[in-house]
This record gives C-alpha cells, structure tokens and sequence, in this order.
C-alpha cells in the first residue's frame, strides 16, 4: 500500500502552526462583555457592574480551559560562543538559563511564504488541473513592476502546451490585461489565460522575502476583490481525442488560407423577422436571422435541411444563440438562414459592427440545480478540427462535470465520425471556492516566516555587549504573571556611587551567602556574568547581569559583592556594598527552563548598539 504524505496535510499543519499565533480569546471576552452590558441596559436585566464583570470572568475561565491559547517569544541568549549548537536536552536548557532578552510574536509578524517564479518569455507554463498533483506544476507566475510591487497569476490555459510570449498585465489596455469582472488575462497572441491571484508590495517584500519566496498578503491572505469574485466554475474543457476536419462544412470566409488563419467571420448580414401577427422586435419570440456568408475556397455547405442545427450563432459581442432550424438557400447556396429565440431587437442584429459565426455547442453538465450553467462553445481551424474551447460563461456551483461536443445532423451523418473516432472532452473544474478564493491551499503554502527585530531604541532591548544564539519559544512562563511585549531579562544590581571602573563587563559578581537554616558554617556562592554597568551621573551605578548561577538555595543578599575575573579567581576587586538587598537587586521575568523551544540557531556574537537593528527570520518549511 503506498502511503502519500499530501500536500493537503503540509499545508494543513502550516495553517494550525499559523493560527496558534492568533489569540482570539481576549477579544471574544471583550466582545461577550460589551454584549451583555448592552443586553442589561435594553433587556430586563438589572445586573450590577460587578454582578457583568463575574459573569465575564466566567466566560473567560471557560476560553481559558477549553480552547487554550499559545504564546510565542523570540529570544536572545548567551553572550559568547562556547560551542556549536546542536539539538539536545543539556543545549535548550543552556539556552533557556541564558536567556538576555526577547520579544512577543504575534500574528503580525507571521506570513505565509509562497514560491516565486519570475515570467520568462518562451517559458510553457502548466496550467491548472484538477487530475494533477498541483504542487509540482509550474504554473504560478510573478510580474515585478518598476516600483518593485510583485503580481501573482495563475495558468489557467496554456494554448495546448505551447510557450508562453506575452507577460500577463493587470493594467487595462495594456496587451493580456486582467478582466476587471473575471481576473482573467487572455493573450489574443499566445492564447494563455492568466488568473490574476494578488500582489506584493515592495515594502512586504523587503522584509520577508527570501532568495525564492516571497509573503502572502496580511490579513487578507490574498486580494479581497479576487476572492469575494471567486466562483467554483469550469476552469477549462480539455480536448482529449477529435477527428480532423470534423467540422469542414462550418468553414466560412473571409480570411486569408494560411496555417495560422482562423474560423473566419460571417459577413454581409442581413436579418428579417417571422411574419407574426403581433410580432414586436423584443418579444421572446421566433425570428428568422438571415446571414450571407461565403464559404470559403474549397469548403463547402451542407444543403439538406436542418443541416445546421445543434450549433450555436456566435456573435462578437459575445452572446450566443441556439439555432433552431436551418436552410441553405439561393442559387448560388451562399446563404443560410436560421431560427433563433431571442429578445434582442432587430437593429442589434443589423448594427454594422457585428459579426458572426456558426460555431460548435459544448454541453457541459451541471453540479446542482442552483448553480449558473456553464456555456461553451468550439474553436475550430480552417480545415474544420475542433482546437479549443471557449466561454460565454464558465457557470458557478461546480464540483464535477462533464463536457459533450453536440453534432449538427449533417456531421454526425459523416461516415466514421460518429462511431469510430468520437471527439473526447473532459471538464477541469476549479478548485474549491473558485480560483484565487484560497492561495494559502490553491499554492500549497506549506512555508511560514517568523520575524522581530531587535532594536537598540527599544527601552526593553539592551545597547550594549553581545548575544550569540535566537530561539523561537512558545507558551514561556514569566515570574510577574504577564505576557510582555519585549522584556529585558537581566538582573540589575542597583548600588551607590560610580562602581564602573570595578564592574568590568565580562568579569563576575560573586557573594559567599549562609544556607538558609544552616548553622553558619555552610554558604553557597552566588555568581553572576556582568553585561554592562551605567552610572547615572549623580548617585548610583547599575549593574547588569547575565548567566546567574549557583545551587539557587539564596539570591543576592544585603551586603557585599566582589568582582572577580572569572567565578574560581582568588584575586578579587574592592567590596561593592548592596545597602538593600529587597529594593536594589532586581532578577529578569523570565522563569529560567520555561517554554517549549521549537527552534534555535547560533552565530557569530553580534554587538548590540542603540543605533543598530537586527531583523531575526525564521524560515519553516513543512
């Protein structure tokens, strides 16, 4: 039995990683008060305010205990680099004792990645479809302006695999633009259709981008237009087997005979109306369209009655007619005439700027009853073989579908056709929702960035000294209770009088500290890395700590401190007096061993300044 890890389940486990970032619970809570309060003062409550804020707590207590939420931190540990970091219980947890500082990660500073493939000319891109593995097709594209914005589109035909030549462009009037209803660009020179997804302004590509990906657009996760527009429709109609020449009697001129010349235009049309008595020009009615073509040089018509019928009267401003009945008539056989229902007027029929064809009726089937059905009709070259499927509309409310060439009588007489080399159509249906509803699931965006910058201007973030190693954290535990933005983890040691030239950055603080409950001959030493000292210019210096470390039966006490080279030196600086132990030392929030680390790296020591910034990225790829 094969097993296949789907592309469905990656990104699935991306989204629940994404959306642990999202705390949602305080909102809810706060949403539930404002209710309430409003339901007191409207309904027939008279609750009191504090009679609201116990009920509220309830609700919280609730959200709390049945849909937990998660925090995340990054932070910094370790100002050296002892050694090469590797995936072990004793290196998280040297990381966790060392931790300097760090900040809150929230939804906002979490994008879903998508690869990015620049347009190149000549390129045959996949298109979509549904009986593929749509995670191994190169069929998304980026276009990249002079601004530096990126925008995203979707192969939705690639003209039979044929290269690609024109750049599709959502500027309108520009050649392949994007259709302001659809989405879509259609090149009238390659024949690719293009479903534009979203874009990527350069700003969000500056920050989260990597040599090959760049961010899904936040919150919309996408283009809001693009997916409120988005309908589950036909994608396309594939063209799996077709005779030659099929339709060689629905080739009409004019035009130019040459390989690349297509179906040509009806010309010189003329139309006259059944003579009905109470027939008015917008009634639903039968009425007879009369259209002089000329068939081109050797094609010819089909003469028997009815002989087209089954097709569809194709006219350039996109609408479509069922013929109902048809007669080729003259004496030359150069004019056909054909019933339609239709409620368009006369003049609409007549107005110089129409053309027509005769063209080849695609029935595609329909998924539900309310859906919009999907109206097709063929493409055919000008020996008469069916090449392509086009639109009127591809329909809405489609999950399956199949997709049948409807045959006018005179071909499906044609000796052969019928039976033996039978056209062979197959529906592509869009993904659920409609193209470009969903490009977290439409992209198989199986890749998160996590980023924060550390900055010197941030009070909480120091200006000085170094760190070597980042670790995403989640659900730490602070000693205070909170869940803060930023946080300095340092210990402070607040002592009178300017202590910096004894309080040498990189030395230790040490105190000889009595057990508690000893009998005065046990102690324990207390030692402590020094990250800076400031003294504010007046009155006391502040010493900042790192790496506090000992059997941790005691803390630092009221009393004196000495400065040593390293915690085992016998040469000590002069005695550092902490006048109150309870005011003037100060421990980091962070609980030491607290939160699950889930991923960590190490570097070079890098120098914090308070005119420095470094952006920290995390790339996960599932």
């Amino acid at each position: 039995m094969a097993k296949i890890i789907t592309e469905n389940f990656k990104v699935e486990t991306t989204n629940e990683l994404f959306n642990s970032f999202v705390n949602t619970n305080a909102t809810v809570g706060s949403n539930f008060a404002t209710s309430l309060a409003t339901y007191n003062t409207t309904g027939s409550l008279s609750l009191s305010s504090t009679q609201q804020t116990t009920i509220k707590g309830f609700v919280d207590t609730q959200l709390a205990s049945l849909k937990p939420e998660s925090d995340y931190y990054i932070m910094g540990s370790s100002i050296d680099k002892a050694n090469n970091i590797s995936n072990t219980q004793h290196e998280k947890r040297d990381f966790q004792r060392r931790v300097i500082f760090g900040n809150k990660i929230t939804d906002d500073d979490v994008r879903y990645m998508f690869k990015s493939t620049t347009w190149t000319s000549g390129t045959i891109y996949d298109d979509f479809d549904d009986t593929q593995d749509v995670s191994l097709l190169n069929m998304f594209v980026t276009i990249t302006n002079s601004e530096g914005n990126h925008y995203i589109f979707k192969c939705l035909e690639n003209n039979n695999g044929g290269p690609s030549t024109v750049a599709p462009s959502i500027n309108v009037g520009v050649a392949g633009s994007v259709d302001p209803n659809t989405y879509e660009s259609v090149s009238s020179s390659d024949s690719y259709v293009w479903k534009y997804m979203f874009s990527v302004t350069n700003s969000d590509a500056q920050i989260y981008s990597t040599s090959d990906s760049l961010p899904l657009p936040y919150p919309a996760y996408g283009d809001s237009l693009v997916k409120s527009a988005a309908k589950e429709s036909i994608s396309q109609v594939l063209i799996t087997n077709t005779p030659n020449s099929l339709f060689s009697k629905c080739v009409f001129g004019p035009g130019l005979v040459t390989d690349t010349d297509p179906t040509g235009t009806l010309t010189s049309s003329t139309v006259t109306l059944d003579a009905v008595t109470g027939d008015t020009l917008t009634d639903p009615i039968a009425k007879n369209i009369r259209i002089k073509i000329s068939p081109k040089s050797g094609a010819f018509l089909d003469t028997a009655s009815n002989a087209y019928t089954n097709l569809y009267l194709w006219r350039n401003d996109g609408e479509v007619y069922d013929i109902i009945t048809s007669t080729v008539s003259s004496a030359t056989g150069d004019i056909i005439d054909v019933t339609i229902n239709t409620t368009h007027t006369k003049t609409s029929f007549t107005d110089g700027a129409r053309t027509y064809m005769l063209v080849p009726k695609i029935e595609v089937s329909r998924s539900v009853s309310t859906g919009t059905p999907c109206i097709a009709y063929g493409v055919i070259d000008r020996f008469g073989t069916l090449v392509k499927v086009s639109f009127i509309d591809k329909g809405s409310k489609y999950k399956f579908a199949t997709a049948e060439l409807k045959l006018p009588p005179g071909v499906s007489a044609a000796a052969g056709f019928s039976s033996l080399t039978p056209t062979v159509l197959r529906a592509v249906v869009s993904p659920t929702g409609g193209h470009g509803s969903n490009p977290v699931n439409e992209m198989s965006m199986s890749r998160l960035a996590v980023i924060t910058n550390f900055s010197g201007e941030d009070l909480p973030i120091p200006d000085s000294n170094f760190y070597t190693k980042v670790a995403l954290l989640k659900n730490p535990i602070f000693v205070d209770g909170t869940k803060p933005t930023q946080f300095d983890n340092r210990a402070v040691i607040t002592v009178a009088g300017d202590k910096t030239s004894l309080a040498i950055v990189g030395h230790y603080v040490t105190q000889e500290v009595s057990l508690s409950g000893g009998n005065g001959t046990e102690s324990e030493t207390v030692v402590s890395r020094i990250h800076s000292a400031v003294y504010d210019g007046s009155s006391n210096t502040k010493i900042y700590l790192v790496d506090v470390s000992g059997n941790f039966q005691n803390i630092y006490q009221t009393g004196n401190v000495f400065v040593r080279a390293n915690p085992t030196s016998v040469t000590a600086s002069s005695p550092i007096s902490i006048n109150n132990a309870s005011n003037d030392v100060v421990y980091g929030n962070y609980s030491p061993y607290t939160g699950e680390i889930l991923h960590f790296v190490d570097f070079d020591p890098i120098q914090r300044r308070q005119d420095r910034k470094e952006k920290i990225k995390f790339i996960f790829d599932f």
